[in-house]
């Protein structure tokens, strides 16, 4: 389930962040299939993993905005 969801989050990101980010993404991904595997078994555990699994993707996605927002200034 969540790890679904961040296999597509990061598949739309561009190569470069990819490139630069794929260690952050790669333990995030292995957390959430942790999570989705063992999660249901203890709701309020999955619930804080999952909201600190989301921090971190939070600050992939805002550095990945941060390279969009360079990348068009660049372009422009």
């Amino acid at each position: 389930m969540l790890k679904d969801e961040l296999e597509e989050l990061f598949g739309a990101m561009p190569q470069m962040v990819k490139d630069k980010l794929q260690p952050v993404m790669d333990n995030l991904l292995e957390r959430a299939a942790d999570l989705d595997e063992h999660g249901t078994k203890d709701p309020e555990y999955y619930d804080e993993e999952r909201e600190d699994i989301m921090k971190e993707v939070h600050k992939v996605k805002y550095l990945n905005d941060q390279w969009q927002i360079m990348n068009s200034k660049k372009n422009n």
